[in-house]
């Protein structure tokens, strides 16, 4: 079975981790990874692409609740922008009770695979480093 990747991925060797997974599985992770790179990234740091990366989610002059209903628009709006395996995304926050500042979310669209549109869903973490895992 080939594996499934984005290009960089194939390119880079990547792929070969998921040789034994199935399509979709491998697309999911694809699509995980991606979202991994892209949301830990800061917004600014590319130079030919400044919308591109994870806005500054620190206005101070908002509620909690507006920070987060702020964050996951922005988010959205990334994502449909740079993740083009995603369709209909929807972003919405996670309560975090160990710590409420942490900021935790789901990633859910419509992703296809062999023709098939499936709704998939990831959860993201932004840990103390500033990098963002997803699952």
């Amino acid at each position: 079975m080939t594996a499934y990747g984005s290009l960089f991925e194939r390119l880079g060797g990547d792929t070969h981790k998921r040789s034994e997974s199935s399509r979709e599985d491998c697309a999911m992770d694809s699509v995980a990874a991606h979202l991994a790179k892209m949301l830990s990234t800061r917004a600014g740091s590319v130079q030919t692409l400044p919308d591109y990366g994870l806005p500054d989610l620190n206005n101070m002059s908002l509620s909690l609740h507006e920070s987060l209903s702020q964050a996951c628009s922005a988010i959205e709006g990334f994502v449909n922008a740079y993740e083009p395996r995603l369709a209909d995304v929807e972003v919405h926050s996670l309560p975090n009770e160990n710590d409420p500042l942490r900021l935790a979310f789901t990633i859910e669209g419509l992703l296809e695979v062999n023709g098939i549109k499936r709704r998939v869903s990831f959860s993201a973490r932004l840990n103390s480093n500033g990098q963002v895992t997803v699952k």
